[in-house]
């Protein structure tokens, strides 16, 4: 049977990049093979390990701690609008940040602030979804993703905002947003102020007989707006939309489709500016909530979209 038999211990001493480090070498002699073996014991570099494995810890807890930060911190992106213009959106993915989000905007409320409205989704009506609801101010957009905090933004706040007819809104062509609203979140739309009636006003009176055709936002903002970079803006994300007819349920959402509903909001305070003195207030208030109901009120088989003003709604 073979056997080792200890001849010697003893501590060398190695330089390694100008740092001095211990080695403990055994040397033991193999009686079957009559050759001495080495057998090295590295405390320092045991120590090394121990240091290392702990970093790696601290690193992974810092990293799951960051992750939960992130959970309940908004950033807030600054997006160029204009030749000397700047905004901002925060995009709202978790229920905690909703929950702040709804704590500002009633702020805002409180002191009279105007705020915009608008719903993003696929195929935007009863027979199609909601997957996204903007709503800011001219400074500010919140971005609420529907698809990744679910229903219970209606019933934490959001509900009360859109159906307050005190609460005035501006939004552009109301009609599927208040559909998809009404008819998949029981939530009935009000106090809209719609700004495509602003810009049909004028025209329904030159064409009462007859058919007054709706402009789409970008047409009213190309005629009314001089900014050509918050069209370049939503010329990217309609590029976008094109390639894919189901991109809002997309997640991660790209950033251009952020800034896309960004500017969508951003642009109905500059189309309001632009066109407010065209109607009275009152007069105006009155139409928007007629123009509501034109489509949720009716029964309908499919998504039967009309770029023809309804009858009856500005008189």
């Amino acid at each position: 049977m073979a056997t080792k038999r200890t001849l010697d211990t003893k501590s060398t001493e190695e330089q390694t990049t100008g740092e001095s480090k211990t080695k403990k070498v055994k040397i033991s002699l193999d009686s079957s093979t009559g050759s001495l073996t080495k057998e090295n014991v590295d405390k320092s570099d045991q120590s090394s390990k121990k240091v290392a494995k702990q970093n790696e810890i601290t690193c992974k807890n810092k990293e799951e701690k960051d992750d939960r930060m992130d959970d309940h911190t908004m950033t807030a992106i600054t997006i160029k609008i204009g030749m000397n213009e700047t905004s901002t959106y925060k995009y709202v993915d978790t229920k905690d940040k909703f929950i702040e989000v709804i704590k500002e905007l009633q702020e805002m409320i409180k002191i009279k602030q105007m705020i915009a409205v608008d719903c993003e989704g696929v195929d935007l009506s009863r027979f199609g979804s909601v997957t996204l609801i903007n709503i800011g101010t001219r400074d500010l957009v919140y971005l609420i993703d529907i698809l990744k905090i679910g229903n219970s933004v209606f019933d934490d706040g959001l509900r009360t905002i859109l159906e307050d007819s005190g609460i005035e809104k501006l939004m552009f062509d109301c009609r599927e947003d208040a559909d998809a609203l009404l008819h998949l979140h029981k939530v009935k739309l009000d106090g809209v102020l719609d700004v495509q009636i602003l810009e049909v006003s004028n025209r329904v009176h030159i064409y009462r007989n007859g058919y007054t055709k709706i402009r789409s936002l970008k047409h009213c903002l190309e005629e009314y707006v001089n900014d050509n970079t918050l069209l370049n803006i939503k010329l990217q994300g309609r590029s976008s939309m094109n390639m894919s007819s189901k991109i809002w349920e997309k997640r991660p959402l790209d950033e251009n489709m952020l800034k896309y509903a960004s500017v969508d909001i951003l642009g109905l305070f500059k189309l309001y500016d632009a066109l407010r003195t065209r109607m009275s207030h009152s007069v105006w208030k009155a139409a928007s909530s007629r123009y509501c109901d034109t489509t949720r009120s009716r029964n309908r088989m499919y998504r039967d979209g009309s770029g023809i003003l309804p009858k009856g709604v500005i008189i």
